[in-house]
């Protein structure tokens, strides 16, 4: 059985037909990634996910859910959990407040002042355990917008994480890393999936290759084609489409 189900979403913005008709499932535990040229509508396919473009035409469900008229926020509090191209943190507090900031708004309760947060032992907490679980113990004191960009993209992950999601929806998350950092984030997505499904849209296919149960391509807005790493690198379509010239060896 499926956990998230999309089913024939359509966007339009005038006369270009940015989703036609759209349809993927991510199962429990599933990491499912999202590939596809540049102009392809994963953006847009995307934002219609997390509720920021509402469709056209077809429906998003999340564990029996139907998130399709829900906001942004509602669709968190029913588990669909994102982190952007663009890390959303805050950059002027430290790793530990902006993380005790995303449990706090979180749990529901009202945003007290930073001293009687800091005085708060379960917030507390809670915000070492999600540092800790994306490698960030380390660094709880430091200012957020001074970490190097792969640690940012660390704590945009914990930040997401906070909402205990059921589905998390990657952005890009290898974007603008170096293959150490890369690799590092590959291994922290694995560690994910044993509490969550993972929708990753991600041009890094070394990383989508190593990381992904199945993979959806879209060209054009449509899907062209959705299976496991072995039919998608050996689809004649797909190399000629998005892989171009470059063999599947050495894309893996």
């Amino acid at each position: 059985m499926s956990l998230f189900v999309v089913n024939g979403l359509v966007k339009r913005f005038g006369a270009l037909l940015a989703t036609d008709h759209v349809s993927l499932e991510v199962r429990p535990g599933e990491i499912h990634a999202l590939i596809g040229p540049n102009g392809a509508g994963k953006s847009t396919f995307v934002n219609l996910i997390s509720g920021l473009h509402q469709p056209d035409a077809g429906r998003i469900e999340l564990d029996g859910t139907d998130l399709t008229p829900l906001p942004m926020d509602a669709r968190i509090r029913a588990g669909l959990s994102r982190c952007f191209q663009i890390t959303s943190i805050f950059p002027k507090a430290t790793v530990i407040d902006n993380l005790m900031l995303a449990v706090q708004a979180q749990s529901g309760s009202s945003l007290r002042f930073l001293a009687d947060r800091r005085r708060d032992q379960a917030l507390l907490e809670a915000a070492r355990a999600l540092a800790a679980r994306v490698g960030l113990e380390h660094a709880l004191q430091r200012i957020a917008g001074t970490l190097p960009h792969g640690a940012q993209r660390q704590l945009d992950v914990a930040l997401a994480l906070a909402a205990r999601p059921k589905l998390l929806l990657l952005d890009e998350p290898m974007a603008g890393m170096g293959p150490e950092d890369s690799e590092r984030m590959t291994e922290l997505i694995h560690t994910l999936r044993r509490d969550m499904a993972i929708l990753l849209i991600e041009h890094d296919m070394k990383a989508v290759f190593a990381l992904a149960d199945r993979i959806t391509v879209l060209v054009y807005g449509k899907v062209l084609v959705s299976g496991d790493v072995e039919t998608i690198r050996n689809h004649p379509q797909v190399q000629a489409v998005y892989l171009g010239t470059e063999t599947t060896e050495s894309a893996v």
